[in-house]
């Protein structure tokens, strides 16, 4: 990722990223140009699905980040506005388990 003209790229974070639907969406924003950040709980599964994408030459990094943990949501949200100072795009790809 060029850094020169961070203000100049639109941010997505997209949720629940390293799997299923937000895997794709993550794809298709980062095909529009986009640089994505890609959230997911387990690094591992994270920084592999990131890897991915980045082997299909798109501009997507691996972000931590538990959505039903509020320490997650504050530590991910500072590191955008440290690094980027901005979020453009929030897709919420991440699923709830039903009870049922």
């Amino acid at each position: 990722m060029n850094t020169d003209n961070i203000h100049d790229l639109t941010i997505a974070l997209v949720t629940g990223a390293n799997k299923g639907l937000g895997f794709e969406i993550s794809r298709q924003l980062a095909q529009k140009g986009i640089l994505v950040l890609l959230a997911a709980r387990d690094p591992q599964k994270g920084t592999e699905a990131a890897d991915k994408l980045q082997s299909e030459g798109l501009d997507v990094e691996f972000i931590k980040l538990d959505v039903s943990n509020s320490a997650s949501i504050t530590t991910a949200d500072q590191q955008i506005r440290d690094r980027f100072g901005k979020l453009d795009i929030l897709a919420k790809a991440t699923s709830r388990k039903s009870s049922s």
